[in-house]
């Protein structure tokens, strides 16, 4: 089927001292960045063909001389037939390669194999794989994600090839995080949602977690009820090592079912309610008491967040409700009263002045970001998921989200 491993260099050898010298012809004319240009996009497709060509020839090599060793069926012990050589390409990040193999089948069991497999038994190499993903997750949609492949890469994959290899990766079970927090360190978790539109159902909530510790980042998001997705933060929580840690801490906006999920699957967690959140809703009272436009609605606002921030909600409601007397009207009165019920609901979750003396935080920025990185690639203009689909891909967005640097990277054996 094709000449030695050693013979098969000498052609490349050939073409690429020829390449050279076409090079260096084109050098020569180089008059301006016009022509550099040129010059590099020679320089950048021809080497990049003939290294295609180089890597085909290698793995061609590697296939022809396995083939004797796949006659021998694997799983009987019998004796395999030839079936005829077959061609199938292979995506790698050099382009699409086309390779051959003998077909074998067992004429006494179900097994079938094609030598290729010897190379790659996915459509992709695992590099290119990564590659794939990591276009298809980076990008805002799956057709942008074919130009960075195009562009950056020089490969062409077709826009559905890289939805149906993300999907495929998306649906798997996600594996156990690589790091647990250490023993007596503190562990932070929180959760949120964003809106995702579905072919099927419209706009419906991705509900999303994300725990951290010193040695890493881990989250997960779904598109399912508060039932399914609630018994997820317990056993996340206990995948990172919950039982261990030091201080557990959850924070959040205290939304309903958020607030009723902490309590009966992380009793361990001290619930914290986000600050910014907790000033979103002085400044909604500020707006009512002196209309969004007036100046004095800023600064009651801030003054208001800094006591909350300083002293927490309980000591503040006091002061709040003595305020309201020095209101006539009863709108503004309501607007401060209606402030002191939602502070006074959440006080255990607003004891800042307490939480920030023992470091504890009181924000969510990082489920924020992390919630506005789901957006950016869920809800692009325009786009509808299949809500079947919605959580495979979510979750692959959450690896790249929580750690872009190795979410897509097969480890290289030593």
């Amino acid at each position: 089927m094709g000449t030695s491993t050693d013979a098969e260099p000498d052609p490349i050898v050939g073409t690429f001292a020829r390449w050279i010298k076409t090079l260096k012809e084109t050098a020569a004319r180089v008059d301006g960045e016009h022509d550099v240009q040129v010059l590099e996009q020679e320089l950048r497709d021809g080497g990049r063909a003939i290294l295609q060509s180089l890597f085909e020839q290698l793995l061609q090599g590697i296939i022809d001389s396995g083939q004797e060793s796949l006659r021998t069926c694997p799983d009987c012990g019998g004796r395999r037939c030839h079936q005829g050589v077959r061609e199938r390409r292979l995506g790698t990040c050099f382009g699409s390669l086309a390779l051959k193999g003998i077909y074998w089948k067992c004429p006494d069991c179900p097994s079938r194999q094609n030598s290729v497999d010897q190379v790659g038994q996915e459509e992709f190499t695992l590099l290119m794989k990564d590659l794939v993903l990591l276009a298809g997750v980076s990008s805002t949609s799956f057709d942008k994600g074919q130009v960075v492949c195009r562009h950056l890469l020089g490969v062409d994959v077709d826009d559905e090839a890289i939805r149906l290899r993300c999907l495929r990766e998306g649906y798997k079970p996600r594996p156990l995080p690589a790091k647990i927090v250490e023993q007596g360190h503190d562990l932070i978790g929180s959760c949120d949602g964003t809106m995702v539109n579905t072919r099927e159902d419209r706009w419906r909530e991705l509900k999303a977690m994300r725990f951290e510790h010193e040695k890493g980042v881990y989250g997960e998001a779904y598109l399912e009820k508060t039932g399914s997705f609630s018994p997820r933060l317990k056993q996340v929580a206990e995948k990172l090592g919950q039982a261990h840690a030091g201080r557990c801490v959850f924070v959040s906006d205290c939304a309903v079912w958020i607030d009723k999920a902490v309590a009966k699957q992380l009793p361990k967690f001290r619930h914290v309610a986000d600050y910014f959140h907790a000033a979103q809703h002085v400044h909604r009272a500020a707006e009512e008491v002196y209309g969004s436009e007036h100046p004095d609605a800023g600064k009651w606002s801030r003054s208001i967040s800094r006591r909350l921030r300083e002293y927490g909600a309980a000591r503040l409601v006091d002061k709040l409700r003595r305020l309201t007397l020095y209101y006539a009207d009863l709108k503004h009165q309501r607007a401060v009263l209606d402030l002191c019920r939602y502070l006074n609901k959440h006080a255990s979750k607003m004891d800042y002045g307490r939480f920030q003396r023992e470091q504890i935080p009181i924000d969510s920025g990082g489920m924020e970001s992390f919630c506005k990185q789901l957006g950016l690639r869920m809800k692009g203009p325009g786009m509808r998921w299949s809500k079947h689909n919605v959580s495979a891909m979510a979750n692959l967005v959450c690896r790249w989200a929580t750690d872009p640097h190795h979410a897509f990277t097969t480890p290289v054996a030593a």
